[in-house]
């Protein structure tokens, strides 16, 4: 009888045809035994040719296919007909570098005591055919909780850059079916909470940004923004009453600001769904401060209040403006670093933090 493979890679899809092949390619081609890899493929319905690119692949890789219900659905199937004792995802249009799977197996060895294994990734972005390293990852390794600025700093990272320990982390299933998206939101809240973490301060993973990702839109697309702000408020008040229904006190001050930390994420999806008022963005900026304070220097806040006061001059639409002006302009970062050189090590992860 053959025995089970150590590492699953669970790759969820979803009419990702044009992606697919390259995905599974980035797995075959990790620099680990391939005896001891499992690369399972979970179809959340596509109705493109994902099934007969798959099917090339022959007894290599598994196939499972369902019908669609978004991606809590699809991790929720992959994981349950997973063997591995580590799950590594991965999404259908994205790639692993080559040491990936060594580097997260030799993390989860030196960490016995850690639920999840995460890392950064590089962003690809298709239309400019650039990758840059997403500079927002803070590497923190331990059981978060117990400190207020980790809880501060842990996050911005997605199924591609985790790793799971199934003995940890099965009590974090199943996901709720109604986060079609954000899944990944609610599985790195629960597992934080259920044993330590250790981080690799290393980019394994190829983010594809295209506009097909589930979290991508443009001006026009009011229904994404929708999903995004539902998936991600509903994920992490899910999160939330797992977390108190299985005895975790939730008015520990540490927990309390994480929690405070995604409304205000939360609250940022809303605004781009539906805008906001001039002082709902004053409140909204001068939440963040209050909340982010502690990681910040002296002069920084001063510069926050300043934006904060901005923003309730010129309003959302005009805060807005400004901040894709300012993203756009070659050496803004430069210049805000001369005058706040600190600033970027002290910014959190959220979007309106571009400034």
């Amino acid at each position: 009888m053959a025995s089970k493979p150590y590492v699953t890679a669970l790759i969820d899809t979803y009419n990702q045809g044009s992606f697919i092949e390259e995905a599974i390619d980035s797995v075959l081609a990790q620099d680990f035994p391939a005896s001891q890899i499992e690369i399972l493929v979970v179809d959340d319905g596509s109705t493109d040719d994902t099934r007969e690119r798959v099917a090339k692949y022959g007894d290599r890789v598994r196939y499972i296919y369902k019908e669609n219900g978004g991606q809590a659905s699809a991790l929720n199937r992959g994981f349950a007909e997973s063997q591995g004792e580590i799950v590594a995802m991965l999404d259908g249009d994205d790639l692993w570098l080559p040491n990936k799977i060594s580097r997260v197996v030799e993390e989860f060895g030196r960490h016995p005591e850690a639920a999840v294994v995460y890392h950064p990734y590089r962003v690809w972005n298709t239309d400019s055919n650039q990758c840059t390293d997403d500079p927002s990852f803070h590497p923190i390794s331990g059981y978060v909780p117990e400190c207020l600025a980790n809880v501060l700093r842990y996050g911005g990272f997605g199924t591609c850059g985790m790793a799971l320990r199934r003995a940890l982390t099965q009590k974090a299933f199943p996901i709720p079916t109604a986060l079609t998206i954000y899944a990944d939101t609610y599985l790195v809240v629960i597992s934080m909470f259920l044993a330590p973490v250790a981080a690799i301060p290393e980019h394994l993973t190829i983010y594809r940004h295209h506009g097909g990702n589930s979290t991508a839109f443009d001006e026009g697309d009011r229904d994404r923004r929708r999903r995004r702000w539902y998936c991600y408020e509903r994920g992490v008040a899910e999160a939330r009453a797992w977390l108190e229904r299985n005895g975790h006190d939730l008015g520990l001050p540490a927990t309390v600001a994480y929690f405070r930390r995604h409304e205000l994420v939360a609250e940022e999806f809303r605004f781009l769904y539906e805008g906001a008022g001039r002082r709902q963005l004053y409140n909204h900026l001068k939440s963040q401060i209050e909340l982010f304070s502690p990681l910040w220097s002296a002069k920084y806040r001063i510069y926050r209040r300043f934006l904060a006061s901005a923003g309730f001059l010129i309003g959302y639409h005009g805060f807005a403006l400004l901040q894709a002006a300012y993203r756009g302009a070659p050496g803004a970062l430069r210049l805000r670093e001369l005058a706040f050189p600190s600033a970027a090590a002290e910014r959190s992860t959220h979007s309106m933090d571009a400034l």
